[in-house]
């Protein structure tokens, strides 16, 4: 649970806000309060909060920590007692106690008192029972407690003005609230920076203000000053110690966003554009990304929709205006939010001459308001749609129509736009006389609530009645009045002339440096992807590259594996031809044996001679000779070209002779191969060395193989 939601009092002007909007902004903002965070967070402050010792979590984990169940319950009179309990700690805590002991020291009893008080102001506002919170928190200070006294006095200050503000007691609240910042400023504060190992002994030792509760209470008075007070100097100082507070410590929690947006509503209302501006941007950032529903940043978009609407930066408004009609649904308790903003859409709208699409904001307006059951922004929201439809001659009548029954019903707080949109409406529709006394109680009330131009407004249409009725004494008595509003708006408008230039120059110098960031961006993500698709296509060419070169030498290897293979083919057919021509030649030669026995044993017989004759000639057939050569000439192509160029002379039979030599076969292989004794195969061989003209003394078969092959 969360007390930085416990005040909220959104106002578009520094006067005494009414009490049905006290009523309808504080319960939803405690309800807030009471169902946001968890028991972790509660009990330590934040992530970033310095260890506690035991004693003080056990004694939040008794007191703080069981309150949890009984809001989430809706039984807030039944945290009270839990909440009392709190204040009787203090009674035994040791001051010099270390930061880390078992023992509660004075910081940790200041930050627990400090909450406690918190959470009972969100108590009986939940309760919305606040002349009973004002004397619960008027008998805690007659007490007079030695530790609330001295540590927690400006905050129970702060809480009493709260509960005495829906009380219409503002002078009593604003003695509570000028003593509690008379004390902020008295005590030991954090108006200079203090070096970090000093502020860390301040704060251990109880000397220092905590920045979570100065700024929490600093806020909360200036949020509820804001309420009491019809001058905005005492809320100015209050939220410009909030930024103190975080410029010197760091710390930008509670209600940090929600306190610069109140002071940005604050300068709006004085012509500070560009500091109202920059504050609400500010809101808007600080806001806890974990906190979808901080209340600073819907109040900062409020009031940038309406600075910028008074600026005429019409889109920039409805850009601003979204952050709260868009904000999630979820969030039941945004719809008035949500409703409110609809309503300032509708306004933007209406300017823009866009007079039926403000109709429908302000249809939404409606729906969300129905879901709250808040009569007053649908009050709000019906003199809205009675202005538009005025603004539309076919509409007129039903908007006069409208402010009629609207009569008696609107709170004193929108009396002035009630009064100049119904005299405005009849100055239109010509009824003059009933238009003056609109128009006059218009001009006065918009002053008191320092809408000038507005005032302005209603003077000009009342000077155009007072012409058109012949009032010409009235008319006369009343402009120096109406001159003093005209130099009055001519100077605002001026300023917002300004304003509005400086805003669109630093917006334009902004877009232009966004412009140029975005070329840039857009300039390294062309080279970016230029260097990818570059490098992607150097990495797919590399690719392709070692595909190819891979595949290449598969392609050359399966090749040669193929001619490897074919080569040794064609060398087992050479040398089954060699075989099939040796068999052929051991069967001739027993054909030879058996014939010269045969010869032995008979006398005519047929001559051996010839017939060896002939068996030699049928050993190589022609066709086994081609075949023989062709399978030769496969596995050594150039052998018989390089015999042939060495010596052409030689004879078919010689080549034979060669090739054979060139298979190194022996004297008994090439006799049996060629059919021949031994003796004729050294013949054959001294023949041929005789023609090759190999040296003496060197191996003719040797040097017949240099001379076939390619090595010579």
């Amino acid at each position: 649970m969360s007390a930085n939601y416990g005040i909220n009092l959104k106002t578009t002007t520094m006067h005494k806000i009414p009490q049905p909007i006290l009523l309808l902004l504080l319960l939803p903002l405690c309800l807030i309060a009471c169902h946001t965070g968890n028991g972790s967070e509660t009990i330590t402050g934040n992530a970033a909060a310095p260890l506690r010792s035991s004693r003080y979590h056990a004694d939040s984990l008794r007191f703080l920590a069981a309150t949890e169940p009984l809001y989430d319950q809706r039984r807030e009179r039944e945290t009270i007692p839990y909440l009392d309990s709190i204040f009787l700690l203090p009674a035994s805590l040791n001051p010099d106690a270390p930061q880390h002991s078992d023992t509660l020291s004075t910081a940790e009893g200041r930050l627990l008192c400090n909450r406690a008080l918190r959470y009972l102001m969100v108590s009986y506002n939940l309760l919305i029972d606040f002349e009973g919170g004002y004397r619960h928190l008027d008998s805690l200070q007659r007490l007079h407690l030695p530790f609330l006294e001295r540590y927690c006095l400006r905050g129970l200050l702060t809480a009493k003005a709260q509960m005495l503000m829906p009380l219409d007691r503002h002078a009593e609240a604003l003695q509570c609230l000028d003593q509690a910042m008379k004390l902020a400023r008295t005590e030991d504060s954090i108006a200079a920076p203090l070096p970090s190992g000093l502020l860390a002994r301040a704060q251990a030792t109880g000397r220092l203000e905590c920045p979570e509760n100065d700024s929490y209470w600093s806020a909360a008075a200036g949020i509820t000053y804001m309420g009491v007070d019809s001058a905005s100097t005492r809320a100015e100082q209050a939220f410009l110690r909030v930024i103190d507070i975080a410029r010197h410590t760091g710390f930008r929690g509670g209600l940090y966003p929600h306190a610069i947006a109140r002071l940005a509503d604050i300068y709006l209302h004085q012509g500070k554009y560009e500091q109202s501006i920059a504050l609400c941007r500010q809101a808007i950032a600080s806001t806890p990304s974990d906190k979808p529903d901080e209340q600073g940043q819907y109040i900062a978009a409020e009031n940038l929709t309406e600075a910028y609407r008074r600026l005429g930066l019409y889109d920039e408004a409805l850009r601003y205006c979204a952050i709260v009609t868009d904000a999630p649904k979820d969030f039941e308790i945004l719809n008035n939010l949500r409703g409110r903003s609809y309503i300032n859409k509708a306004a933007v709208l209406a300017e823009m001459n866009r007079s039926a699409d403000a109709l429908v904001a302000l249809q939404q307006a409606d729906s969300c308001f129905n879901r709250t059951g808040n009569d007053y922004y649908k009050l709000q929201a019906a003199l809205e749609r009675a202005h538009l439809l005025t603004l539309q001659p076919d509409s007129l009548e039903a908007g006069l129509r409208i402010f009629t029954t609207l009569e008696g019903q609107i709170p004193a707080h929108r009396q002035a736009f009630y009064l100049y949109y119904y005299g405005s409406a009849c100055a239109q529709a010509g009824q003059y006389s009933r238009a003056i006394p609109l128009l006059e109680s218009a001009v006065t009330e918009s002053e008191n609530i320092s809408e000038r131009l507005m005032a302005h407004q209603a003077a000009r249409l009342l000077t155009e009645c007072y012409r058109h009725t012949g009032r010409f004494a009235l008319l006369a008595d009343f402009l120096p009045r109406y001159q003093a509003l005209s130099d009055s708006i001519a100077s605002d408008a001026k300023i917002r002339q300004l304003a509005a230039a400086n805003i669109r120059f630093e917006t334009e110098k902004k877009e232009q440096e966004n412009r140029a960031l975005t070329a840039e961006v857009a300039l390294k993500d062309s080279r970016l992807r230029t260097t990818l698709l570059v490098g992607t296509l150097c990495l797919l060419l590399a690719a392709g590259i070692i595909i190819w070169v891979v595949m290449r030498h598969r392609a050359i290897r399966i090749r040669q594996e193929a001619a490897a293979t074919l080569l040794r083919e064609q060398e087992a057919q050479l040398h089954s031809l060699i075989r099939d021509r040796q068999q052929l030649n051991d069967r001739n030669l027993d054909l030879v044996r058996q014939l010269s026995d045969i010869q032995a044993t008979h006398e005519n017989t047929c001559n051996l001679d010839s017939i060896m004759e002939s068996l030699q000639q049928s050993l190589f057939s022609k066709e086994d000779a081609e075949r023989f050569r062709q399978n030769f000439s496969a596995v050594y192509p150039t052998a018989l070209n390089r015999l042939r160029s060495r010596c052409p002379d030689l004879t078919y039979s010689d080549e034979l002779f060669c090739m054979l030599a060139m298979l190194q076969l022996d004297n008994f292989e090439m006799a049996r191969t060629l059919g021949i004794s031994k003796s004729s195969v050294s013949k054959t061989r001294y023949r041929i060395r005789i023609k090759l003209g190999l040296p003496e003394g060197a191996d003719a078969d040797t040097e017949i193989r240099k001379v076939m092959s390619s090595k010579e």
